[in-house]
């Protein structure tokens, strides 16, 4: 092809190009294939002046050292091949150079928040942005030597069974069984009911947390009659399980405090959105396992002085819809995001050397871990308050060997806030959490003893999920003052 038809054959296809008869990149094909040196302006915008014919422009070749040469330019015009252009021949002088100088790029930035998707046309414009729409203001937020909950010790505290949790009570607990199978019976009465919107309403909606729980129902235990939710179970593997080898190579640390940053930075990498390390307070293991599918239980041991506390935000959105499938499906996604966080971030320290249990909800109980851990307090709803979040994450946890820093308690004045308000107590549709002051009286066998607290009645919240449809409620979560992601100003009386 001759320099005339090479010209034509541009010429056409630039004309092709606006009207997307042909697509950018065949454009360049194009223009590799004639060996026409074309600026970059020229390529992205098919418009402008024609440049001179070049088929052999001076070369930037690598191996010359010329720190001109920039790989990732195609074409800037003059003295510059195309890829694929072949190089004057040896000995041979390079032919006149195209006259036509290279168009600039001209490309208009806007920014993009990173939260929500929003384009905006200036960074001042993204910072009132963020601030108006996704910032937070947070409480005062001080360390303290020991967690809050410290004054609320009043009498001599055991070790749990995790058999005597209301979940654990409905394999092995005949009068509470009963009572659980009333309310299942109340909510298929309830379901039979609907009108066929409802219906398909609620099909779509028991989808919805199916998809949510799907990751850690098939694969964060391996035993047949696991469904999520659980954890661990023993001797069984999965991405809870406990019989992935440590490495015999172990990565040494001389500096605690650095590994304790880095394992925050990997946590966070993982998912976690929360991350505190403590040292194993002994109460707080589960004196006895228990697996409802099969009730088998034994003692628990747990050899690792120090535990990892991550907590994993779950949607406002979602959880505002309470007692919907909706917060239900943002509560089960919580839970396949803890299975595959946890396991994680105990094989990285596996992998370096240093045994690591991956845990949910099993082992050990994650709230009082969580505020020794310094990610929150202790609520009237009776779940982990933090100043970011709230009551709205989940929790879970990894015990290891790996030598770790760990970090203070917190006081942020959730406990003085609690005593005077009284929003989760009020939206709780099993009237199961007290509006009066804490107390040691407990509710069942589901309290431990020996702690003052505002006692839940987790027996109650438990059977109204069953009448919900074995839909579980989140109120206390949604209602709560402190999950809420606006401004907080009347936290501030």
């Amino acid at each position: 092809m001759d320099e005339t038809d090479a010209q034509k054959k541009l010429v056409e296809r630039k004309e092709h190009l606006p009207e997307g008869a042909i697509n950018r990149r065949a454009f360049l094909q194009t223009v590799e294939i004639l060996g026409i040196s074309v600026g970059v302006g020229e390529m992205l915008a098919a418009c402008g002046l024609r440049p001179t014919a070049t088929p052999y422009p001076t070369a930037f070749n690598p191996a010359d050292n010329n720190p001109a040469y920039d790989p990732t330019l195609i074409a800037i015009g003059q003295g510059t091949r195309m890829p694929g252009a072949p190089s004057a021949p040896a000995g041979e002088a390079a032919p006149a150079l195209a006259t036509t100088s290279p168009k600039k790029i001209s490309i208009k930035i806007s920014w993009m928040c990173v939260s929500c998707g929003q384009r905006l046309p200036t960074a001042e414009a993204l910072k009132t942005h963020a601030l108006e729409m996704h910032s937070k203001r947070l409480p005062e937020i001080r360390r303290v030597e020991k967690p809050t909950y410290s004054e609320f010790l009043v009498g001599q505290v055991e070790r749990f069974d995790e058999r005597n949790t209301a979940f654990s009570r409905t394999a092995w607990d005949e009068e509470y069984l009963a009572k659980f199978k009333q309310a299942i019976a109340k909510g298929m009465a309830k379901a039979a009911q609907f009108s066929p919107e409802e219906q398909w309403a609620a099909f779509e909606g028991h989808a919805l947390v199916a998809g949510s729980i799907y990751v850690d129902d098939a694969v964060g235990s391996l035993d047949e009659s696991y469904s999520g939710y659980n954890g661990h179970m023993k001797d069984v593997g999965g991405l809870y399980g406990w019989d992935d080898p440590v490495n015999p190579t172990q990565f040494p640390v001389s500096d605690p405090a650095w590994m304790s940053e880095r394992i925050k930075t990997v946590a966070k990498f993982y998912g976690a959105d929360l991350v505190g390390i403590t040292n194993v307070n002994p109460l707080w293991v589960y004196s006895n396992y228990f697996d409802s599918a099969s009730g088998k239980s034994g003692p628990i041991e747990m050899p690792y002085p120090y535990a990892i506390v991550m907590g994993i935000e779950m949607s406002w959105d979602e959880i505002n819809k309470s007692p919907g499938y909706e917060a239900s499906a943002a509560t089960a996604l919580g839970y396949s995001r803890m299975a595959e966080l946890s396991a994680s971030l105990a094989k990285y320290i596996r992998a370096l050397g240093y045994p690591a249990l991956s845990c949910g909800n099993d082992t050990a109980q994650s709230i009082p871990l969580a505020i020794d851990a310094g990610l929150g307090e202790h609520g009237r709803n009776g779940l982990l308050l933090t100043p970011e979040f709230g009551p709205r994450q989940r929790l879970c946890k990894v015990f290891t060997r790996l030598p770790l820093l760990p970090d203070q308690p917190v006081d942020f004045g959730s406990g003085s806030y609690c005593e005077k308000c009284h929003a989760c107590s009020s939206s709780c549709p099993a009237r199961a959490i007290p509006t009066g002051d804490r107390t040691i009286e407990p509710t069942s066998v589901s309290n431990r003893p020996g702690i003052k607290r505002w006692t839940v009645n987790v027996s109650n919240c438990l059977l109204f999920w069953q009448e919900n449809g074995g839909v579980d409620c989140s109120n206390c979560i949604a209602s709560c003052p402190w999950a809420l992601r606006s401004l907080r100003d009347w936290l501030e009386t």
